[in-house]
């Protein structure tokens, strides 16, 4: 088992592409809350409908790995966006996604999730901010849960996040280009008290709670997928 000395936190990078995946793969789509409810956990085709949102996710360039480095296996990952209004007539990036590159019921479902979450608050108005980082897709290897890697992959896109705010770092993407767009918050959806407590550890604030018991997929709540103890999905932020 590796100690804290022996994993690094670092930017994603197009070589660790393969590695990342199979992380989401053995932990995030089998154990993740929203997963269980919206049984992405028993479909291959959906768990590839999402590969595909993190990959493009990940072209922006804000997205981070938690990376073993005597092997040089990536042991984690932080998939993140930086997200900006958009207009009252535009679907926004996870509903483009929704209607045009998922092709099952469970990762449109999944999808649904996050975007009725986002609309119960409007963070752009509320916090008077034109620009935040999303912690979209949180994981760790199942065989290094435990060891505070997934905060310090939270903790490390805070940061991340601080130093674009000061032009300290770019978000470069994959192809070369940059962005202009400097967050002023990040935020995250926190499924499970696991996560939750990572976001608290973090020094995130809880903007709204949310039952599972409120989505439904094929006739029945998350909540009866998930069972009792992980009740409730939490909308977190963090001033930067």
């Amino acid at each position: 088992m590796a100690t804290a000395g022996e994993i690094e936190i670092v930017r994603y990078d197009d070589h660790y592409r393969e590695q990342s995946m199979e992380v989401l793969r053995k932990s995030f789509f089998l154990h993740e809350m929203v997963c269980i409810g919206a049984e992405v956990n028993l479909s291959p085709q959906a768990q590839r409908d999402l590969e595909q949102l993190c990959l493009d996710v990940a072209n922006g360039g804000v997205s981070m790995v938690a990376r073993h480095i005597p092997t040089d296996t990536i042991v984690g990952v932080s998939f993140n966006v930086l997200q900006t209004p958009s207009a009252p007539e535009d679907s926004n990036y996870f509903e483009l996604f929704r209607d045009t590159k998922c092709t099952t019921d469970s990762s449109r479902a999944l999808m649904q999730y996050m975007i009725t979450m986002d609309a119960k608050v409007n963070l752009f108005e509320r916090f008077n901010v034109s620009c935040l980082l999303e912690i979209m897709f949180l994981a760790t290897l199942p065989n290094y849960g435990g060891h505070g890697i997934a905060t310090r992959l939270v903790q490390e896109s805070v940061r991340l996040a601080e130093d674009i705010k000061t032009d300290k770092a770019v978000p470069t993407a994959q192809d070369g280009a940059t962005s202009t767009s400097k967050p002023q918050l990040v935020s995250a959806l926190f499924t499970s008290r696991i996560s939750q407590r990572v976001g608290e550890k973090a020094g995130f604030t809880v903007i709204n709670q949310v039952p599972h018991a409120e989505f439904i997929y094929r006739d029945r709540t998350f909540t009866d997928r998930i069972g009792p103890d992980h009740p409730f999905s939490t909308l977190v932020v963090r001033h930067i």
